[in-house]
């Protein structure tokens, strides 16, 4: 048997995604975003746009099975209060992708809560520049539990769902890497487009 296999699915999609993980977040630091109000501004706008697609995911009937606590994992709301922080208009309301595959959605969740790690080391960016958990930061706080509790309740969660297919997990990991990498790439995309 294929050793690939026999690993949990969070490590599966740990192994398939650092390469285009690394690569975004290096993209991201190169860009100074949070070097200046503008840079934050536009990170925050960016957060916004992935979070408005993974939003409904976390009220997805299938995966709020396999992760009890799943609802209060979403911080969009937290990214909409930032926005205000920011004197920032909220962008118009996209075109939701479709994800009703609950492995396809369990992928952009994976990549949704493993970017709440980095947040530790993003928070302390922040506040250099004034931001803070309680003003326009809040999406980078830890959950309640603290980081490393929460990454890992979500990581067991996923790793003992047999109904969840690594493959399609896979897909959807991928897929969410590349939709940030877009909005990174396409600023205007943030502003403009769905």
């Amino acid at each position: 048997m294929n050793e690939t296999n026999t690993l949990p699915l969070s490590r599966r999609l740990k192994e398939a995604t650092t390469s285009t993980h690394e690569t975004l977040d290096q993209s991201i630091m190169s860009r100074n975003m949070f070097a200046t109000t503008k840079g934050y501004r536009d990170f925050v706008l960016l957060q916004y746009r992935f979070h408005q697609h993974l939003d409904p995911l976390y009220r997805h009937e299938v995966l709020a099975d396999i992760i009890p606590d799943l609802t209060t994992r979403n911080r969009f709301s937290m990214l909409q209060e930032d926005l205000n922080d920011l004197g920032e208009p909220l962008p118009a309301p996209q075109t939701f992708l479709p994800v009703e595959d609950a492995s396809v959605a369990a992928g952009w969740l994976y990549v949704g809560e493993g970017s709440k790690l980095g947040a530790g080391f993003l928070i302390k960016l922040a506040q250099k520049i004034g931001f803070t958990p309680s003003f326009g930061a809040r999406h980078l706080a830890p959950d309640p539990e603290g980081r490393g509790l929460s990454w890992n309740r979500f990581r067991e969660a996923i790793d003992h769902a047999p109904e969840l297919d690594p493959t399609r997990c896979i897909q959807g990991a991928q897929d969410a890497f590349r939709h940030v990498r877009r909005y990174l790439e396409s600023p205007e995309d943030v502003l403009m487009h769905p």
